[in-house]
């Protein structure tokens, strides 16, 4: 970009650029560098060496930190010699350079770094900051823009309604080529874009357009007398070239999308060599370990050239998932933003080559037939092609609407019912083997509130019968009685002795009713008496993956409801516009047939209505953008909430109040307003507040002064230990 058009655009659009800052010194670069404005690369590499000698640390501190007579710290040499290398990579390089001397330190930061260019914080603050004379340069810009773009739909319906009307104004008698001339000067604007980004299919459709606009007006000003089958034979050139490039575009994405690979395939496969063998096995070369950091430039260019490597997001690991499981290549590049964004150009594509199909070419038919052949067919009729469209898209959009955002948390409900399938056949399976694992005559642990809980002793039938417990087992009344010692219960009838550590608490009297109560639970139950409820119990982690699902799959149903929003309101406009085209056509076609040749004048509407859509949205965007421009305001006080009313003038004296002059004072807890309290009340709410703020104030002023004394004995133990060190 040469320096008049930098100059130009940082003039036009110099309410989005930084604004100086005159309290602020800031160095030149020329002067750091003790160099002229015009200096050539040569001078500019001398003065950076000879002040390089002059500002390094190192000389300065074998001169003694002195600089020009006077003594600086090694902090200040630092700091200078960081501010003149600064300058001279920005002098350096001419791009840089040229930008600096026409935008300075700021604006050439904005421009350079990206994320500041297209953040709308930043260009919002900007904006905020920026003088009345620089928003007026800007809206004046927005308003020459649309009013090119109105211009030339405002000169044909004005020509056409004094076509139309029996006295005609200064247009009707204008030349329908002298007519367009904006279009012309857009064109041949657009076209030299085209021939300058080298764009060749692209300036062959416009010029097709361009040349078929030409033979209408041509054919509207009796210059030619053609049919409009051959008057349409650019149209036709223009419609197959841009089926051309719809078809061309999806044969690259197909391409590109097949080219795509992982850096772990072509690490394993392309770089290392990685085999595999008849079993589909890998088979690893140990002497081979290249990643693709190792390699050079040429074979990362002529790797680049037969892949494309895509960057896979992280994946979250469902729960229940093999950890050893490895995902398969497509289904991670799948997951690529490339190969969605790839994916999405193919639809736009496939979509653009569906529209030319049906219902371009029909269209542009039916018109040839209407007008060629005198045909008095309805144009509601000709038009039918762009209706049949329109419903279909309409379905599509309704389809994206409701159906979308349903499936996809139908996918999760699905997936989050499984996994309780799979948790409560694994259960199951878990329940029975430990029913029928356990062993026999083991010695139970005691645990703590469970079978044998202190006080209240339940012991289940199959532990029972299984540790060969029976009504003959004798229970030591005086170990039962003291609750604390361990119960030993004796099988009688078996040579093998069966020793429980239970820790009971029972009276005497109360062993026959422990016995019967025994009994009775080792009774078997009845059919159908069996406990079968199941009871899922998520842990965290898989609550916080089904939460993460959710939360992807609404963002996936507002995506696609703001796409089918979008494509309801585009439909909605162009329903309009065609449905007034085609009652204009009808209305005077009508009326041609009812009038005379000599009477011309016409009682149907005016052609301006089916521009006032168009018009409609113009003055709401201009309206949105002078609101934006005129009335933009500082994005810190913007997001911040406004307090309004006496507490704000209370929260800022007891702020005061305090006695901290630090800028990094504690925060203002906010005073939430109390409903209907009286003066009394609320005096006593807002004191009880005030001393809140004071406290937490004074906790913070606490909590620094603690920090800053640690600070001071560590350092004095360090300074200390390098004295006795040395």
């Amino acid at each position: 970009m040469k320096t008049y058009q930098l100059k130009f655009l940082a003039w036009t659009f110099s309410a989005f650029l930084p604004p100086d800052d005159h309290d602020a010194k800031e160095v030149d670069c020329y002067e750091l560098l003790d160099v002229r404005r015009n200096a050539n690369a040569d001078d500019i590499k001398k003065a950076y060496k000879k002040r390089s000698l002059q500002l390094h640390p190192d000389k300065l501190r074998q001169r003694g930190m002195k600089y020009q007579g006077e003594l600086i710290t090694e902090e200040e040499a630092r700091s200078r010699f960081q501010q003149m290398k600064a300058a001279y990579d920005i002098l350096n390089d001419p791009k840089k350079r040229k930008i600096y001397d026409v935008l300075g330190h700021k604006g050439m930061d904005f421009v350079i770094n990206p994320s500041h260019a297209w953040d709308p914080h930043v260009l919002l603050g900007n904006l905020s900051k920026s003088s009345v004379l620089d928003r007026a340069k800007l809206m004046t810009l927005i308003l020459v823009f649309f009013g090119l773009i109105l211009l030339q739909p405002i000169l044909v319906c004005a020509k056409v309604d004094q076509m139309l009307e029996k006295n005609g104004g200064a247009l009707e008698n204008a030349t329908w080529v002298a007519l367009l001339t904006p279009f012309w000067l857009f064109a041949t604007f657009y076209g030299v874009l085209l021939i300058i980004g080298k764009a060749a299919l692209p300036l062959l459709q416009m010029i097709s357009f361009v040349v078929g606009i030409l033979f209408l007006a041509l054919k509207f000003d009796d210059v030619v007398s053609w049919d409009y089958a051959a008057l349409f034979s650019p149209f036709y050139v223009w419609l197959l070239l841009r089926l051309q490039e719809a078809i061309s575009d999806m044969r690259t994405l197909r391409a590109h999308m097949s080219k795509m690979v992982t850096i772990e395939f072509i690490e394993k496969y392309v770089i290392n060599e990685k085999k595999q063998d008849e079993n589909g096995n890998d088979v690893e070369d140990q002497q081979l370990h290249r990643t693709y950091n190792d390699l050079n430039e040429e074979e990362r260019d002529n790797i680049n050239k037969k892949y494309i490597i895509v960057h896979v997001p992280p994946r979250t690991q469902a729960p229940g998932e093999d950890e050893n499981e490895q995902e398969d290549d497509f289904e991670r590049i799948e997951r690529s933003p490339e190969y969605q964004e790839a994916k999405a150009r193919h639809q736009y594509a496939y979509k653009s080559m569906h529209r030319i199909i049906f219902p371009d070419l029909p269209l542009i038919v039916l018109i040839i037939v209407q007008l060629d052949m005198n045909k008095d067919w309805n144009w509601g009729l000709i038009f039918l092609p762009v209706w049949i469209a329109m419903i279909f898209e309409c379905c599509g959009g309704c389809y994206g609407f409701f159906c979308t955002p349903a499936l996809a948390h139908i996918e999760v409900q699905e997936a989050l019912a499984e996994h309780i399938a799979k948790e409560q056949e694994a259960k199951k399976k878990g329940g029975d083997e430990s029913a029928t694992q356990q062993p026999v005559g083991r010695t139970q642990p005691d645990p703590p509130g469970g079978l044998y809980a202190q006080g209240d002793v339940k012991l289940e039938a199959n532990e029972m019968e299984q540790d060969g417990i029976n009504e003959n087992a004798k229970v030591d009344d005086t170990t039962c009685a003291s609750g604390a010692d361990v119960a030993t219960f004796a099988k009688s009838n078996s040579d093998t002795e069966v020793n429980i550590d239970a820790a009971v608490a029972v009276e005497p009297a109360t062993n026959t009713e422990f016995l019967d109560k025994a009994n009775e639970e080792a009774k078997e139950p009845e059919v159908g008496e069996e406990d079968d409820e199941f009871v899922f119990e998520m842990d965290e982690d898989t609550f916080h993956y089904y939460q993460q699902a959710e939360e992807e799959a609404d963002g996936k149903a507002v995506e696609a409801q703001s796409k089918a929003i979008g494509s309801f309101c585009n439909l909605i406009f162009q329903a309009i516009i065609a449905s007034l085209f085609v009652a204009k056509l009808n209305q005077v076609y009508e009326e041609r047939d009812e009038q005379s040749t000599d009477d011309n004048d016409t009682s149907s509407f005016s052609t301006f209505w089916i521009l006032f859509p168009f018009l409609l949205c113009s003055g709401c965007i201009i309206c949105c953008f002078s609101c934006a421009i005129f009335g933009a305001s500082s994005i810190d006080s913007a997001m911040s909430p406004e307090d309004g009313g006496e507490n704000d003038d209370n929260d800022e004296s007891d702020v005061q109040g305090t006695g901290t002059s630090d800028s990094r004072a504690s925060p203002v807890i906010p005073i939430q307003p109390t409903p209907s309290l009286g003066d009394e009340a609320r005096k006593k709410y807002e004191n009880e507040s005030t001393a809140q703020v004071k406290t937490e104030s004074q906790k913070k002023v606490e909590n620094e002064e603690n920090e800053t004394s640690l600070a001071k004995a560590v350092t004095t133990d360090e300074e200390s230990a390098m004295d006795d060190l040395d």
